[in-house]
């Protein structure tokens, strides 16, 4: 048997103590060469470091005491990332895929860990944070990133300080702040399929004699699609996108006290191409004898074949409008008393259309829109109205400082959302190989949340070990109030109206413990224990459903950080281990043709991680490895309405067990020409399951997996000075060997569907910055 796969934590933990004795048995001698020295500053040929916030202060990420990737907005420049896709080659065990609504709004998974439904009555169990504001939504994600100064990528369940819905982990971004001096850094992008990117960062510098600053920035993304839908433009193809947005901000420091208020707004407009990937007999029967005999065509297999056609009941586009602001107090009494108060807005305005069951012909149906007219459009799923908006209210106050050998973080939480969607459906379900009967259904739901939490935290550098040892330990308590309005209307040959109306309380306490070693200056031991809660909740378009129940994690981990040889070697470990209690699993549920999320039982997540820099003069290497190996203890489900333990035959949908990824660069100064810089990636994923349950997905037996993931990308920057302004160009290709795998898939019933990664693509661009 594969020792790894036997027990992958036991294995990473020997190699960490392997790693941690020999980085021991050299600690003296650099720490003498540590005291007769100060370090001296970096050169550039060294691994540089980055300040992180994953403790809610600022510190080195080397020096972090947990898993954490930071990716600064140079490596986002270098690699042409312009969405929160891009970043998931940049960090172990990290998976950015497409969300069920719309192509465009990111679906994150962390160590397994993620939600794909883009329904706004699902909290995803990985948190993102916009310059320390919570987005609880991934359509509020569909922005472009050409403002980041910063991404840190926090891996594994973070409760504590960061409260509900970080099961999974974290992302953290943190736009760029104003500058005291005045300047411009601007982007022009063009590839295939027209793709078009352009954005502006305007430093306006101070403001007069006034202690304020100022930055706007602005930014246009448009592409064509390549999931051909016939009487429709590429500019509407699937795949396709149009968005743009802007930002400002305004930073004042007076002394002590410093006011920081920025704010947000992108709106996209999206086009998903989905396709017919597997029937079941009578489906396939159905679609494909309408499609042979009344036309248009109704594919039906595995692709991609970048072909669809469009039900003509939608026009397929997802359009989402988002709004954020926040605003910052911070007054630093002493080193041992610092006050801020984090105050946020945010707002998505949205509508999810689409044909999701991947295309669309004509056929007879049994209740016909117009009596005695049997013929008109079929389809398996289509939504033609998804209407929702979300709007939330949060202010954070927090107490921190240090005095003597403690330091201290005591913290106040207060969230307010505001949900009201409408999710219009029409599906045909085949009765016979000759004829269907239409569902048409509306529901409309309502959603009140308010969340309260309070939170400590309390580290310890004990002068007897030199403030190389450090000791933490925190608490947090969350209190989760919901209610629900829903109304449902559904329609075949009869109509069923249904309403439902209630209240409910979920309350956690939290908790984490550290323990840190500074074996040397650079190398670094850690431990750590923490608990983590996702809120329960309501599936909404199921009226009358019972709520789903909070989602609970305990996790356990060790690591080593080490900057060796001076800085030019870097390696970082990590072994795992998540028990996760009520595990929330979504899925489609082809009963009540209605996505739905249900609680698991227990399973254990396990696995590690491994980054590394290798920098060599001009020529560097850097790359990440993840693995984990997750496993059902328990999953009950009611099998011919008895409750049975169906833990062995469960999956893990969209969970590769590997992922993987390397860079390599060089580069070369060619003088007053300027430099270049050749890079080549590869990044990759393994394969994963499409369904979790094969007896509530049976056309999944078809296809059972996503479909293993390889890209390979190169590109060649060209950094030079033209009259006293910093000019870059690039020319770049991505995907290179043109691997196509599934990104989302869904069962319906009598069909099938998914969507697909996007071909092969190049582009160029051109920059300057003063």
């Amino acid at each position: 048997m594969n020792p790894i796969r036997q027990n992958p934590v036991s294995w990473t933990l020997a190699s960490t103590v392997a790693l941690a004795a020999l980085l021991a048995a050299e600690a003296p001698a650099l720490a003498q060469a540590d005291a007769a020295a100060a370090p001296p500053m970096l050169s550039t040929s060294q691994i540089e470091d980055i300040v992180v916030t994953a403790r809610r202060r600022e510190e080195s990420a080397q020096k972090t005491p947990l898993s954490v990737s930071a990716i600064s907005g140079q490596q986002l420049q270098n690699l042409n990332i312009v969405r929160m896709e891009g970043i998931a080659q940049l960090a172990p065990s990290l998976r950015v895929t497409q969300a069920s609504g719309s192509g465009n709004a990111p679906a994150i998974y962390i160590r397994g860990i993620g939600t794909l439904s883009t329904a706004l009555y699902v909290e995803p169990a990985v948190g993102v944070y916009v310059d320390g504001i919570y987005t609880p939504r991934p359509s509020g994600n569909t922005f472009d990133l050409p403002d980041i100064a910063a991404v840190e990528v926090l891996r594994g369940p973070q409760g504590t300080l960061f409260g509900r819905n970080t099961t999974g982990g974290a992302i953290v971004l943190t736009t760029r702040a104003p500058t005291e001096e005045a300047g411009l850094k601007a982007d022009f992008s063009y590839g295939s399929r027209n793709e078009i990117i352009g954005s502006a960062i305007v430093q306006l510098g101070r403001i007069g004699n006034s202690p304020f600053t100022a930055k706007l920035s602005a930014q246009t993304h448009s592409r064509d699609g390549w999931v051909e839908a016939p009487g429709y433009s590429p500019a509407r193809w699937g795949g396709a996108l149009d968005s743009y947005g802007f930002g400002g901000a305004i930073r004042g420091e007076m002394g002590d006290f410093t006011v920081d208020l920025r704010g947000r707004y992108n709106k996209i407009s999206s086009y998903t191409g989905w396709e017919t990937l597997a029937a079941s007999t009578v489906g396939a029967a159905y679609f494909g004898g309408a499609g042979n005999t009344y036309g248009p065509a109704y594919p039906i297999g595995v692709g991609p074949r970048d072909y669809s056609v469009r039900d003509p009941r939608t026009d397929g586009k997802s359009a989402v409008e988002t709004w954020g602001g926040v605003l910052t107090l911070d007054y630093a009494v002493s080193d041992a008393f610092n006050i801020k108060s984090i105050t946020g807005y945010t707002k998505i305005d949205q509508n999810l259309r689409g044909n999701i069951g991947g295309g669309s012909t004509r056929g007879l149906v049994a209740n016909p829109v117009v009596p005695g007219q049997n013929l008109e459009p079929v389809t398996a799923h289509v939504t033609p109205n998804n209407p929702g908006i979300q709007k939330q209210l949060t202010q954070e106050l927090q107490l921190l400082g240090d005095i003597g050998e403690f330091n201290y973080l005591v913290g106040f939480y207060y969230y307010d959302e505001k949900v009201d969607e409408t999710i219009t459906t029409i599906l045909n379900s085949p009765l016979s190989p000759t004829l269907a009967i239409r569902l048409n259904r509306s529901t409309t739901y309502a959603i009140d949340s308010k969340s309260y939490a309070g939170f400590a935290q309390f580290g310890w550098k004990p002068s007897f070990a030199d403030g190389r040892l450090e000791l933490v330990g925190g608490i947090r308590y969350t209190e989760d109030k919901k209610t629900l309005d829903s109304f449902s209307t559904q329609t075949t040959t009869t109509t069923t109206t249904l309403t439902q109306s209630r209240k409910d309380r979920w309350d956690n306490v939290g908790w984490l413990g550290s323990a840190s070693f500074q074996v040397t200056p650079d190398v670094m031991l850690y431990a750590r224990a923490s608990s983590a809660y996702r809120s329960g909740g309501y599936n909404a378009p199921t009226v009358g459903a019972a709520p789903f129940d909070p989602e609970k994690a305990i996790s356990y981990e060790a690591g080593v950080k080490s900057d060796l040889f001076d800085r030019h070697l870097r390696i970082n470990l990590s072994a795992f281990q998540t028990d996760y209690d009520d595990l929330q699993v979504n899925g489609y549920n082809i009963a009540t043709n209605t996505n739905q999320l249900t609680n698991a039982g227990k399973a254990r997540y396990r696995g590690f991680e491994v980054e590394t820099v290798v920098a060599l003069g001009d020529f560097r290497i850097d790359g990440n490895l993840g693995f984990v190996d997750p496993t059902y203890k328990r999953y009950i489900l009611a099998v011919g309405g008895v409750p049975t333990d169906v833990a062995s035959l469960a999956k893990f949908a969209n969970v590769p067990r590997w992922t993987y990824h390397v860079g390599a660069q060089y580069r070369l100064d060619a003088g007053d020409t300027g430099t270049f810089t050749l890079r080549g990636d590869f990044n990759g994923k393994s394969n994963s399951p499409t369904f979790t349950l094969l007896s509530q997905a049976p056309n999944t037996a078809q296809v059972p997996l996503y479909g293993k993931e390889s890209n390979y990308s190169a590109r060649l920057i060209w950094e030079f000075m033209a009259k006293g302004h910093k000019m870059r160009a690039q020319i770049f290709g991505e995907n290179l060997s043109n691997n196509r795998f599934i990104t989302f898939a869904s069962d319906f019933g009598a069909v099938m569907a998914g969507t697909y990664t996007r071909p092969r693509y190049y582009g160029g661009s051109i920059g300057i910055e003063f």
